[in-house]
């Protein structure tokens, strides 16, 4: 497996109990178990994962459902237009645009291997583009709550990801 760093798994995570909800306005409010996810057509997505805290983890290869698919099946509400994703370890989260969440992958493997809880599984967001940054990347994605309105800064992640670097 890829050097991707490893941090403390948080007593909040616990993958037995992990479930996937698709909320909010959505025609189809759904949840996915594993099972699911991996019963959809999986997708590659391979790059280079470049932290804030300055290391990098070359040719990372994660393998998931293109969250596109997710959105089709529950239906966003016509006046949809962005999203948050929030992860198992409370209080950490990331608002997108819904067009740009489409194009993310939701991990369920990496480097060829089922996705360890250490790296964020069974579920990671990897968002792709030259755009996305690494606190984007959720960890154990527990939810996607479809918003018409934006999710205000407080909503977000990036506060939380900044203040670790040292």
């Amino acid at each position: 497996m890829a050097d991707l760093r490893q941090f403390d798994v948080p007593e909040s995570v616990d993958p037995d109990e992990w479930r996937l909800s698709v909320t909010g306005a959505v025609r189809h409010p759904t949840d996915f178990a594993l099972e699911d996810l991996t019963s959809l057509p999986l997708e590659t997505d391979t790059d280079d994962f470049a932290c804030a805290e300055g290391w990098v983890a070359e040719g990372l290869s994660w393998r998931g459902v293109r969250v596109a698919r997710l959105l089709e099946r529950v239906e966003p509400a016509d006046a949809s237009a962005y999203a948050l994703v929030d992860g198992m370890d409370e209080g950490y989260a990331c608002a997108f645009p819904l067009e740009r969440l489409s194009e993310a992958v939701l991990a369920v493997a990496l480097d060829g291997d089922a996705l360890p809880v250490e790296h964020g599984g069974p579920a990671r967001l990897v968002p792709t583009g030259e755009a996305a940054d690494c606190w984007e990347s959720i960890k154990w994605v527990r939810e996607i709550e479809v918003r018409e309105t934006e999710p205000t800064a407080d909503d977000t992640a990036k506060d939380v990801a900044l203040s670790r670097l040292e």
